[in-house]
């Protein structure tokens, strides 16, 4: 009994410790460039993403439900073309639910934006987007002390329209979502360890941009996959 009973504990644990930084989902933004080219714009951007995950642990199947992860980045644009624009992020993420709270380590990386057709008012674009995350903590579960430290990579490709009247633009579309990434750690001072991946995740995405002046935009954004749910915003200044 008392070993089916330290099994289960290493179950719950092990499970917590490969799932607790997967699924950042991150704003896509409009999926075309926005930029002229050779103009720069700064700005920051925040996620708040809620998701299941399912996997394999000790040959046991494993479902964590409801959890919650804010990822939070600093945003530099660059016009490399009128129908290009590139990119780059940098921040943290904070993982949480009942039993943990990451410390929020970094997190990073780098989109690519293209304009492949427009009509008036109207913009249709693509967007990939690449970014690499890092989370550790501590916790104790069913009396057990463990660590965990984890690394992943997360890539989203969307594509949709993006229509401009005014101040206001409103976007939107499909967007594929992988994962791959490992765990480390220690559970009762023994080290365990193990990897997360997911093939393809298929979802959507709207949004709308409201420009409050010339260089000065906010941003808010939905996404949803069969597993997971983002709400995002942002500000952008433009130079």
């Amino acid at each position: 009994m008392k070993k089916s009973l330290y099994l289960l504990c290493v179950v719950v644990v092990f499970s917590g410790l490969l799932c607790s930084s997967a699924l950042a989902l991150t704003p896509i933004g409009p999926p075309v460039a926005t930029l002229d080219r050779g103009q720069f714009a700064t700005g920051f951007s925040w996620a708040h993403s809620k998701f299941d995950l399912e996997g394999t642990v000790l040959g046991l199947s494993v479902t964590v439900e409801d959890i919650e992860l804010d990822t939070y980045m600093a945003n530099l644009f660059f016009g490399l073309d009128d129908a290009v624009e590139l990119q780059i992020d940098i921040g943290a993420s904070r993982y949480d639910d009942d039993a943990f709270t990451s410390s929020g380590d970094f997190a990073g990386g780098f989109g690519v934006k293209t304009t492949f057709a427009k009509q008036d008012k109207l913009k249709w674009g693509a967007a990939f987007m690449m970014h690499w995350f890092e989370a550790s903590g501590s916790g104790v579960t069913l009396g057990i002390p463990w660590t965990e430290k984890d690394d992943w990579t997360e890539i989203q490709i969307a594509v949709g329209p993006s229509y401009e009247d005014g101040a206001l633009r409103l976007y939107g579309g499909p967007f594929l979502h992988f994962i791959d990434g490992e765990a480390e750690g220690t559970i009762a001072g023994v080290p365990v360890s193990g990897d997360f991946e997911e093939d393809s995740s298929f979802g959507g995405f709207v949004g709308a941009n409201v420009e409050l002046s010339n260089n000065i935009t906010l941003g808010v954004e939905y996404q949803i996959t069969g597993s997971a749910q983002a709400v995002c915003a942002s500000i952008r200044f433009a130079f």
